[in-house]
């Protein structure tokens, strides 16, 4: 409860997780998530290229 109302903390779980290793955890997920985010937007930014360069070769 001392969590919900005054942070991570204030936990009085049992868990061995500490502040650091529990804002670490944070931390590398949204990394991964960014990355992921990233990694997908190159791929679309790609495919948008490769549309761009088939248009604008039957243009000329």
């Amino acid at each position: 409860m001392g969590t919900a109302a005054m942070g991570i903390e204030n936990c009085t779980c049992r868990s061995e997780k500490t502040f650091a290793a529990f804002e670490r955890e944070r931390y590398n997920e949204t990394v991964k998530v960014l990355r992921q985010e990233v990694k997908d937007l190159e791929s679309e930014n790609a495919y948008l290229n490769r549309i761009i360069k088939k248009l604008t070769k039957n243009k000329k």
